[in-house]
């Protein structure tokens, strides 16, 4: 009859100082692993968030341009070429962006005397860096609509 080996519970502090070591090699090898799957996630949510606030930022200066350019109109009685260079002083000025502001007045027979202020921009101007084509034909479009007092 072979005797088979017992093993104790308790080993002894050589051998699990080595069972450590290479349990911790092991696992370095996890977290480069671990790390190249999640690198690229992580960087997709951050440059997505940062691309975001950056469409949010631009389409929010152009509402504060049309409301201004509408005020002009509106209550200070100016012309629509007026307008329109209120919301092109308000507006950031680039080469790269080409803003389509369009203003009208009502006529002076008009029962509701609403002026209407639109600024669009193709979203590819807007965006920081439009790598894979996202965003094709879209647009940001922008509308104010007050009444006229005068």
């Amino acid at each position: 009859m072979a005797r088979m080996k017992s093993r104790s519970i308790f080993q002894s502090p050589r051998s699990s100082v080595k069972s450590l070591r290479s349990c911790k090699r092991s696992r370095r090898g996890v977290s480069i692993v671990e790390s190249a799957f999640m690198l690229p996630i992580m960087m997709s949510l951050i440059f997505g968030a940062i691309e975001f606030g950056s469409i949010l930022h631009m389409r929010h200066t152009m509402l504060h341009a049309a409301r201004e350019a509408a005020r002009t109109l509106a209550v200070q009685g100016g012309t629509v070429g007026q307008a329109v260079t209120v919301a092109e002083t308000l507006l950031p000025s680039s080469d790269d962006l080409e803003f389509d502001i369009v203003a009208s007045q009502p006529s002076p027979d008009d029962f509701m005397r609403d002026v209407e202020v639109e600024i669009s921009l193709p979203l590819k101007q807007a965006s920081l860096g439009d790598m894979f084509g996202m965003f094709g034909e879209d647009t940001i479009d922008v509308r104010v609509t007050m009444r006229s007092e005068q």
